[in-house]
């Protein structure tokens, strides 16, 4: 997919050393101005996950991101949308925490003032879906209910030159994800003490990053690189190329059904290997005792003993006196009543012999002396939903990187 999946958030490392002039250099794009101090933070975040990626890789990437941030945001969904302000603060205090955890400090209590009582059952009332009418979101509260959570104050804090900051019950919900507000919306007091904490604490993070020399500007420009990152990804996400076969989105379904025959036909023959079924295996077993006999047997295999010598010599089973030792026969997956022990062995691949596996109160080891594989047709209707759905995944990659292309073509990018 030529880095569609991956450009998006690269990396640098720059691990025990100063950033390159170009590394506080200000991105430009249009009339937009990226911080470079803001940069060179997300640089010295990324430092842990990757080493010495290039630079200007890494900033056509976050030119790439924020182009198409402006672009698609507004293409989003609810589903796709509603938690981005919770995940951009959360990702963003990660990364602060990331350069700085060890030399910030953690410990908020003694900013904190005035909590406020607040019962499990109060909770509940204020956040409460609606019991009756057609209710299309039970997390979204009305007008009503918005009016008084503000009302309910839970706690404030301030820091040394700071004004104080206060925080309602309403800012809490709406800055939380949808498993956190259905937890608030049940009363959780416990869940809802840790989510105060963590507010106070990435407000604290934030305040120390401004002592470190971060103005407001370059502040928001961490939090701007961190928006774009996550529109990127859950637009990916909407358009169906981060789902897999069994969460498809409405998008790569309709697009799949459009996929025609002689596309799936070429796909299929370029990936003959995938669409291959077992017809029949000739297999053998080993049976044995306990773990600690099974685990020894199957040292010695590994060491070189031959499968027949070990079944002849370790096997419990009375077919071990069989031609060849321990032989299971031909076994065929529409053979009726196959056990599990049979069905193992139509999972593995020819020559292979499997770990120790407890089956039915015994230790078996199954060698697959042979195997036979039959081609799953394209008419197969299994084969064509997987054939179309990668066609699908295949052509919406290639259309979003035609479009990132062509938006960072038609900027006007400076500081690469």
């Amino acid at each position: 997919m030529r880095g569609t999946l991956q450009r998006g958030w690269l990396v640098l490392g720059l691990t025990g050393i100063c950033l390159s002039a170009l590394g506080s250099q200000d991105l430009r794009i249009d009339d937009e101005r990226l911080p470079g101090k803001s940069i060179g933070l997300l640089e010295q975040a990324m430092t842990q996950v990757k080493f010495n990626t290039d630079l200007r890789l890494l900033r056509t990437g976050l030119a790439e991101n924020h182009l198409l941030a402006r672009e698609v945001e507004d293409e989003l969904n609810d589903k796709y949308r509603r938690d981005l302000d919770a995940l951009v603060e959360r990702e963003a205090a990660n990364l602060i925490e990331q350069v700085y955890g060890k030399q910030f400090d953690h410990d908020v209590r003694p900013f904190l003032r005035q909590p406020q009582p607040l019962s499990a059952e109060r909770l509940r009332q204020v956040l409460a879906p609606a019991t009756q009418g057609v209710v299309l979101d039970s997390l979204q509260l009305s007008a009503k209910q918005q009016a008084e959570a503000t009302q309910v104050q839970l706690i404030s804090w301030q820091f040394p030159g700071q004004p104080e900051q206060r925080l309602n019950l309403l800012t809490l919900y709406q800055g939380d994800n949808v498993q956190g507000q259905v937890e608030l919306q049940q009363g959780n007091l416990v869940y809802m003490a840790e989510q105060v904490r963590q507010q106070a604490l990435r407000d604290y993070l934030w305040y120390q990053l401004g002592q470190k020399g971060f103005d407001a500007r370059e502040q928001a420009g961490l939090r701007q690189l961190v928006r774009d990152k996550l529109i990127r990804h859950q637009y990916l996400h909407q358009i169906g190329l981060h789902n897999d076969f069994h969460h498809e989105t409405d998008s790569l379904r309709q697009r799949a059904r459009q996929v025609s025959d002689a596309d799936a036909e070429v796909y299929y023959q370029r990936h003959l290997q995938q669409y291959l079924n077992v017809a029949q295996v000739q297999a053998a077993h080993i049976r044995l005792a306990d773990q600690a006999s099974a685990d020894r047997v199957y040292a010695e295999l590994q060491k070189g003993l031959s499968f027949d010598d070990a079944v002849r010599r370790y096997s419990l089973a009375k077919d071990k006196s069989r031609s060849p030792a321990g032989d299971l026969g031909l076994i065929r997956p529409q053979d009726a009543q196959l056990d599990f022990l049979h069905k193992t062995a139509l999972l593995q691949k020819a020559g292979s012999i499997s770990q120790p596996m407890l089956i039915d109160g015994a230790f078996e080891i199954v060698q697959v002396r042979q195997r036979e594989d039959k081609q799953l047709p394209l008419s197969d209707p299994s084969v064509r939903y997987e054939v179309n759905q990668a066609v699908a995944k295949e052509q919406l990659a290639r259309e979003f990187q035609a479009r990132v292309d062509a938006l960072l073509a038609d900027a006007k990018v400076e500081g690469l």
